[in-house]
């Protein structure tokens, strides 16, 4: 029998699925099995025998790969970082649940629902922020895939985590996906490589870090974006954040039909912000209004900030959030919402607009094809009106006087 098991799922042992590592000495239960790349970072710091003083881990979304981490290495600092709220509240629910008290962080330019009060005592800290915490590491482990990881943001955060690794650090990278050139790039960056696995379409690789980046790169993006009429506005991206390096057009559609609507004064919702680009055409067109920009990626509300400071624009609320917001009034939302997860997020930019906007408020959601998120609009409003702009459908509703939210 195990000695130690670990829950990431609340369905009952007969019916989770069961993963065991190091000698059966830890079981792991989830729904359907881990991820190949936490399996395999799993499996080499539970076979590691030197000790740690600093761990750090990324691209992890259970928390089981820093649960086993702490067993095996009690005397280490373990560091979860990760770039979405809605991968740090799961990795924040499974530590809990398996009684490894963790301490919360989140950029300190951002609001969250998410206190950062945990005890000074927890022997993890798991960051939900734009980049990797600021500290010095003697390991780190990466996991990453190619179905939600750009090669861009993949590679930006492993030189980030090379720049954070003590000299004569380990990082130990497992990938899902084609490594085409990125072998070669993490062998250039790191001077030397050792593989582990490495099959067709799966890797894991360590490497070891010499000396400093003699020339880091940057992996940020500047565009220009305009409404008819207005002077453009140059804004910055970062990758891993949606339309890194250029205005997305359904956003220019969306902005293009909320600035017809938009009066002095308006308090404005732009949820799914992405670097901003909508939020921050209106604000730059009428400064006197004020736009509360939300989003679920610590990256994306980084690159709003970015462009907030640049184009002198101060007073605007930044919101990490993966559950939509709490404060209500808002004469206007816009939003941009994923296609994925069958339309359960479009669904709730849609709840979320009954329960932010004021009576007589209105909503504005912009899609490709209008079909689903027109169905997703029409659970909470009556009105809901399509309107066609740049080859996107963008779906207009009115929360009524007598609706409640």
């Amino acid at each position: 029998m195990p000695t130690h098991t670990i829950r990431t799922t609340d369905l009952p042992v007969s019916k989770a699925k069961a993963e065991f590592f190091a000698d059966k000495r830890f079981r792991v239960l989830s729904h359907s099995g881990l991820h190949i790349t936490e399996a395999l970072l799993i499996q080499h710091i539970c076979a590691r025998q030197a000790p740690l003083s600093s761990l750090l881990l990324t691209g992890n979304r259970t928390g089981a790969l820093a649960m086993i981490a702490a067993a095996c290495h009690p005397g280490s600092r373990i560091t979860c970082h990760a770039l979405d709220l809605h991968h740090a509240r799961a990795i924040l629910r499974n530590l809990g649940a398996n009684g490894l008290p963790c301490a919360f962080a989140h950029d300190p330019f951002v609001r969250c629902a998410i206190g950062a009060d945990a005890p000074d005592a927890a022997r993890v800290r798991l960051a939900c922020t734009s980049g990797i915490p600021a500290a010095h590491y003697d390991l780190a482990l990466f996991a990453a895939s190619a179905a939600t990881t750009t090669g861009e943001l993949l590679m930006d955060q492993i030189e980030a985590t090379h720049a954070r690794l003590n000299t004569g650090g380990t990082c130990v990278i497992a990938y899902e996906g084609d490594a085409g050139t990125l072998i070669k790039q993490i062998r250039q960056m790191f001077g030397n490589l050792s593989a582990h696995t490495d099959t067709k379409g799966l890797f894991c690789v360590t490497a070891v870090k010499r000396a400093p980046l003699a020339k880091p790169r940057t992996f940020r993006a500047e565009f220009t974006a305009s409404l008819p009429g207005g002077a453009p506005i140059t804004l910055a991206s970062l990758p891993g954040v949606f339309c890194h390096r250029r205005a997305d057009m359904g956003g220019l559609a969306l902005a293009e039909i909320a600035a017809h609507g938009l009066q002095p004064g308006q308090r404005i919702l732009d949820l799914g912000c992405g670097c901003g680009l909508v939020g921050l055409l209106l604000a730059a067109q009428r400064p006197d209004v004020n736009v509360t920009f939300v989003d679920s990626d610590a990256r994306a509300l980084d690159a709003t900030r970015r462009n907030l400071d640049a184009l002198g624009l101060s007073g605007h609320p930044l919101v990490l959030s993966d559950t939509g917001i709490t404060e209500s009034g808002f004469d206007m939302l816009v939003g941009n919402p994923p296609y994925f997860s069958d339309f359960r997020i479009a669904q709730l930019f849609v709840d979320t607009a009954a329960a932010a906007l004021r009576p007589g408020g209105t909503g504005l959601l912009v899609a490709k094809s209008p079909a689903g998120l027109h169905a997703c609009v029409k659970t909470r409003f009556a009105d809901a009106a399509v309107i066609a702009r740049r080859g996107y459908s963008v779906i207009r509703f009115t929360r009524q006087k007598g609706n409640k939210p």
